[in-house]
């Protein structure tokens, strides 16, 4: 009986993560992305509450079309790594997304942890983002695309940017990834209105 189990376990593994086209699965990043930044619909507001005035130059429209200009970052950048043909390569370049993906969902974790209040962006950039990227890696490294000890130095690329994000967090300030993503977002506010 344990060894049926064991046996029903191990195919029932196997059926799951053996996904045929690997880079139909890269799309579940953006997705999830997007989802998150709909999330973060109102998130402005948040800063306002939260962050130093006078820190940041930020408006509702303006950190609306950021949502958005990531969210198409992340469908074009999944697209470009879908329509490279080698898939080492493709990999390698989409794992970039996906740290960014992690990044944004262990600052979102530390932040409620560190607040203990919720953060727009939480549900679908912490946990859902988290969930999606960690199964993504584990499909890449089931399929043997790359290996282990080429999978840990793109993650680690994340490490810099998260121990600025809790410096920043610690001194109520905005970390620079987020500040240089509202420059764009005042630069896009502009343009568009030109």
């Amino acid at each position: 009986m344990q060894t049926e189990k064991s046996s029903l376990t191990k195919k029932m593994f196997v059926m799951f993560f053996n996904i045929e086209n690997l880079k139909d699965l890269f799309f579940v990043i953006p997705v999830v992305l997007f989802i998150h930044e709909m999330e973060e619909w109102n998130i402005y507001h948040y800063h306002q509450k939260n962050y130093q005035t006078g820190v940041i130059k930020e408006s509702v429209l303006g950190t609306r079309l950021w949502l958005f200009f990531l969210s198409f970052i992340g469908f074009a950048w999944t697209a470009v790594c879908y329509f490279i043909p080698n898939q080492v390569l493709s990999v390698v370049i989409m794992m970039l997304l996906i740290d960014f993906t992690i990044l944004n969902s262990l600052q979102h974790i530390i932040l409620t942890m560190k607040t203990k209040k919720y953060n727009p962006g939480l549900v679908f950039g912490g946990f859902f983002g988290l969930f999606a990227a960690i199964f993504v890696i584990v499909v890449i490294l089931h399929h043997q695309i790359i290996p282990i000890w080429a999978m840990i130095p793109l993650l680690l690329l994340i490490f810099p940017v998260l121990i600025e994000s809790a410096i920043s967090a610690r001194n109520n300030k905005l970390p620079m990834m987020l500040k240089g993503i509202l420059k764009v977002s005042d630069k896009l506010e502009r343009f568009m209105s030109f």
